[in-house]
């Protein structure tokens, strides 16, 4: 026996029209409304976004722990890209940590340990963190311009100290020092905090030079005396650069106990309104992002001797000295400076030279290489060839090219 059962005609495309849509949300609609790829790698700031290099803190050229870092002092110590700047704040030490924001992907961080306290507040006092950001790296918020941009900041943050703290930009690329800044609260001690401020564009009131120098120095206040917060200007609001503006509303002293510490880790600056998840890098390009501004060349295993490492081949010119070129790793911000450098040895038909203080020096450079000179050189002869180079592990030469 076979059944016939029969419907009522529906209309299909009717039917459809009435099917719930699943709650995507603003960014959902803009998202499937995107015409092409770019339009969708712009909606998520998808790509190398973040302005600040090394803001998960994996690169330690100089060296991993820093100590005895007192008085007026503003310099770079442990961290690349990163100085602390400091006065009336104690006695510190900076090292790279591996204490982190549990399940984020991050695996060092920045700690600053108070090793000798400074309870007062004096009207001068401060404790900063500084990154200096190259300008050409800010080119794509078109500062100076009618369609400039906004940047948001954000970061992991954990203190022994709460309070409040502030952030800002100091802006070197206008034709006239500007400055704006937001204020950001630690809650509670001794826990990683997350935080985020979107800061204004500027207008094109002011012009904006894109090169090669300080487009912004990120300022991360967490002591600051009167001469910094006593200004009642409006925050998130930029304006023509004054001390007492810098700071307005820490009440954070993080260098009130030698008990106290201070880790940060995650620092972001990236274009738009909002934080994104934060833009890993590898190690390798990480370091290769530091070394535009900062070159170390260890000694290393091996060589002539045992920890031994080779720099350069160089050309005795006459019997007191010696030249030759040096090759860079990355091509430098501009051609870069000697810095310091320990236990250099120059070999040649078996006479060695140790150089010291001005025996060595830079004859020219360019960004990626340099040309070497040793002065005032003993038992040599001109015509011969030898090596230069690092005899101990712990022997290093620097290239700076820092902002």
């Amino acid at each position: 026996m076979s059944i016939r059962v029969s419907q009522p005609a529906i209309n299909l495309r009717e039917k459809l029209t009435e099917v719930d849509s699943p709650p995507i949300g603003s960014h959902g609609s803009e998202m499937m409304n995107s015409s092409t790829t770019k339009e969708s790698f712009d909606l998520v700031k998808a790509g190398r976004k973040n302005m600040v290099i090394n803001g998960d803190f994996q690169i330690a050229q100089r060296a991993t722990t820093a100590t005895g870092l007192s008085g007026n002092y503003w310099a770079y110590n442990s961290v690349d890209r990163w100085a602390l700047g400091m006065s009336g704040a104690g006695t510190w030490t900076a090292s790279q940590d591996s204490d982190v924001p549990d399940g984020y992907g991050f695996t060092k961080s920045w700690k600053l340990d108070c090793t000798t306290a400074d309870a007062a507040v004096d009207a001068g006092d401060y404790f900063l963190l500084e990154q200096k950001i190259e300008s050409n790296r800010m080119a794509h918020l078109c500062w100076g311009t009618k369609r400039a941009k906004p940047a948001t900041l954000s970061f992991w943050v954990k203190s022994s100290v709460t309070g409040d703290c502030n952030a800002m930009f100091h802006a070197d690329n206008f034709n006239v020092t500007r400055i704006i800044n937001q204020t950001f609260t630690i809650h509670n001690a001794n826990e990683w905090e997350f935080k985020t401020m979107t800061f204004t564009a500027p207008g094109p009131e002011n012009s904006w030079t894109t090169d090669n120098t300080t487009g912004i120095r990120l300022w991360l206040w967490f002591k600051a005396g009167t001469t910094w917060t006593a200004g009642t200007g409006t925050r998130n609001y930029w304006r023509d650069n004054a001390g007492n503006q810098q700071a307005p509303g820490t009440t954070i002293n993080i260098a009130s106990s030698t008990d106290n510490n201070l880790l940060i880790t995650g620092v972001q600056l990236e274009e738009g309104y909002n934080a994104t998840p934060f833009d890993y890098k590898s190690y390798a390009d990480q370091l290769h992002d530091c070394q535009r501004y900062f070159v170390r060349m260890n000694g290393s295993t091996g060589g002539l001797s045992t920890n031994d490492g080779a720099i350069a081949t160089l050309a005795n010119w006459t019997d007191t000295a010696a030249y030759g070129p040096i090759f860079m790793p990355v091509e430098m911000r501009t051609p870069p400076a000697l810095g310091s450098y320990s236990q250099l040895k120059y070999y040649s038909a078996g006479q060695t030279f140790t150089p010291t203080g001005n025996e060595v020096a830079f004859t020219g450079a360019a960004n990626d290489r340099v040309e070497i000179r040793l002065n005032s050189m003993t038992n040599m002869t001109q015509g011969n060839a030898g090596w230069l180079r690092v005899d101990n592990t712990n022997g290093y030469i620097d290239y700076n090219s820092e902002l």
